[in-house]
């Protein structure tokens, strides 16, 4: 047996680990010959075509998909106002969105810009909302990234909240230089209770959730910025926020866009690395990651007011030790990047407790539904703590586990951990490290065991009896190849 083991080998794939910090999401580099369709939509017209003349601003330019106004070169894009008479108005210049074509929440979003200088121009680089499920402007928000002064010596970032107009409200913060004909990234890093604006990575202006309501969502302290939203490039001619051109103001003025890119954190363990099965996982120790990418909880802020308070995960003091997860509500989920060191079958127990009626969950694995149900009955008490446990299949490796509550709005509780016991092996002769892989050292493992009356050699029936039924097994499993 030992020189059939020598000639045995198998491999092992290395594992790769998920890698936290941001994430180049999507790009524009304008270096096609035209602007691309696929990223961008042209909004043409003074705004009465989409029920806003002026755009709400008393604008007066009337915007294009022509090349006289917008293309790309040198691996640009240009937006150009000119002064001409068309379609009745003596301006034109271009404004174009991302709408449909892509939108997101939180991130870090920039553009390499060079702004013009001259009366009456009001380029901008800004974001509306996807959906406006909170109700029209300003109840569902806006986000200006770069809005300049005419003379280019002062930048706003500004955001746009509150009720529906005229009830709408705004904040921002103003940075002063010289910004104009010369090239500067100007940034917003958006996360869900805090925004940041830079210019070349200076930081100008910071808001909290404090600063921000909407009237459409009055509970939820991250609305109406915690929902999808696309991003907007135009160069307006006067209104509401710039003075109006006068008969001598030089025409045309280009606004150069060198790239657009928008970052995302990416998901990744809390601890760094993947944490090990069999072992115990705090329910507390869930995944790094925004509001709907690494956990979803039905309200904004952690209300147990312990641990990772930066979330809105509930989180409080737990009887048994350390934190637990509180007050798990209805559509409520939570992920944790594990690592299975062996493949076959785990016990798990989780930890649950409630003074309601409870509830129930299921833990899926890379999104799949694996058998992991669970009960989480009423206990009497929120730190009254009972157990529940379910086998599962898994393989070995790097897998995202998610807890997910199935129970409805009458029902809530409290979880505080999961406890993975390896029951037995996914092949049966792989009984030694490195696992996944068959070798000498599986064969001594079970030669071992099987000398010593180890229990875990007792590998086919009868069980209760360790005899040639028990070689032929290991010995079927090994020559199989497995796993």
């Amino acid at each position: 047996m030992r020189n059939l083991a020598a000639a045995i080998l198998a491999f092992s794939a290395p594992m790769v680990l998920a890698a936290g910090g941001y994430e180049l999401v999507w790009e524009d580099e304008f270096d096609q010959l035209f602007v691309d369709p696929g990223n961008w939509e042209f909004m043409i017209g003074n705004g009465a075509e989409y029920g806003n003349p002026g755009w709400g601003n008393n604008e007066l330019e009337y915007y294009t998909s022509r090349p006289v106004n917008v293309g790309t070169q040198n691996g640009a894009l240009y937006i150009t106002a000119q002064r001409e008479n068309y379609q009745g108005f003596q301006y034109t210049s271009t404004r174009m969105r991302t709408q449909g074509r892509f939108s997101f929440t939180y991130g870090r979003v920039e553009a390499r810009i060079k702004l013009p200088v001259g009366e009456g121009l009001w380029p901008a680089f800004w974001m509306m909302p996807e959906d406006s499920v909170y109700g029209g402007w300003a109840a569902s928000g806006e986000i200006d990234i770069m809005e300049p002064s005419t003379d280019a010596s002062r930048v706003y970032g500004t955001l746009h909240y509150g009720g529906l107009w005229p009830n709408n409200q705004s904040t921002g913060g103003i940075i002063t230089g010289s910004f104009g004909n010369e090239w500067h990234v100007f940034a917003l890093e958006w996360e869900p209770d805090v925004m940041r604006w830079y210019v070349d990575d200076q930081l100008f202006s910071l808001k909290t959730s404090s600063s921000w309501f909407t009237t459409g969502a009055p509970g939820d302290e991250n609305a109406p910025f915690d929902q999808r939203f696309h991003m907007l490039l135009n160069m307006a001619v006067g209104g509401n926020f710039v003075q109006d051109p006068t008969p001598s103001s030089p025409f045309p003025k280009t606004m150069e866009v060198d790239w657009v890119r928008v970052y995302q954190l990416s998901q990744a363990p809390f601890a760094g690395i993947p944490t090990p099965v069999p072992g115990v996982i705090e329910a507390e120790d869930f995944d790094l990651g925004y509001d709907g990418q690494a956990y979803h909880d039905t309200t904004a802020s952690n209300e147990g007011g312990q641990y990772r308070t930066d979330t809105g995960v509930d989180i409080e003091a737990c009887s048994e030790g350390g934190y637990n997860i509180g007050w798990v509500r209805e559509g409520e989920w939570i992920e944790y990047t594990i690592d299975a060191q062996q493949a076959g079958t785990y016990r798990i127990d989780a930890r649950t407790a409630s003074a309601s009626a409870g509830g129930t969950f299921r833990l899926l694995f890379d999104g799949q539904d694996v058998g992991a149900n669970f009960t989480a009955p009423g206990t009497g008490g929120w730190q009254t703590w009972t157990t529940g446990s379910a086998e599962v299949d898994l393989p070995a490796g790097e897998t995202v586990m998610r807890f997910e509550n199935l129970g409805t709005s009458s029902q809530d509780f409290n979880i505080n951990r999961y406890t993975f016991t390896f029951l037995a092996p996914d092949c049966l002769a792989d009984l030694a490290e490195p696992f996944g892989v068959l070798d000498l050292a599986d064969i001594n493992a079970f030669t071992s065991g099987f000398l010593a009356g180890d229990p875990a050699a007792d590998l086919a029936a009868p069980y209760g009896v360790l005899d040639l039924a028990d070689i032929n097994a290991f010995v079927a499993s090994f020559l199989s190849g497995c796993p």
